[in-house]
């Protein structure tokens, strides 16, 4: 079973998938700046011996391919960085391309609003209000579930966890 991630260059794909596929739980950590990745990154995490969930990175410079991946993938996770001012632009038409991607309509995605404990993180309700975020939502044909997280804490780690058994369990 295939979980695609995607979102634009710089959001956390490298780093997400890193945490979740450690067999240590970490407290909080700090974070090491990674080299970008090119092309894509695969990494598996175990949840049970007969359990097993293919994470799929695609990089964020191969924006135009994420769709040719959306029919291996039972799920989704769709990460924007919240500090990247520059960036949230480009990633709110890319969310907005997928959400309306007829070949979404089955698939959960999980928005990881990313970076968020930041100083200089956007505030929330200011990046609902610029993304009209609600409306997206409300009209995606997917189902899309919001988390807002800073991926140093494990905390954030153990909910994006949660998260994906909770759609692998019901599969």
């Amino acid at each position: 079973m295939e979980c695609l991630v995607i979102g634009c260059s710089g959001a956390g794909k490298s780093t997400l998938l890193n945490r979740l596929s450690s067999e240590e739980s970490l407290p909080n950590v700090i974070l090491p700046v990674l080299t970008p990745t090119v092309g894509s990154n695969v990494k598996d995490i175990s949840f049970s011996k007969r359990k097993c969930i293919r994470l799929r990175e695609v990089s964020g410079s191969l924006r135009q391919t994420w769709s040719q991946y959306l029919a291996e993938s039972k799920t989704v996770i769709f990460l924007l960085d919240m500090t990247n001012r520059v960036q949230l632009s480009t990633g709110q038409v890319e969310l907005l391309k997928l959400l309306s991607n007829p070949e979404i309509k089955d698939v959960p995605v999980l928005l990881l609003l990313n970076k968020t404990r930041s100083p200089v993180s956007l505030d929330i309700s200011l990046v609902y209000n610029i993304f009209n975020l609600d409306l997206i939502l409300k009209n995606s044909a997917a189902a899309v579930k919001v988390l807002e997280v800073d991926l140093s804490e494990q905390s954030s780690i153990e909910n994006i966890l949660s998260w994906i058994r909770e759609k692998y369990n019901a599969k």
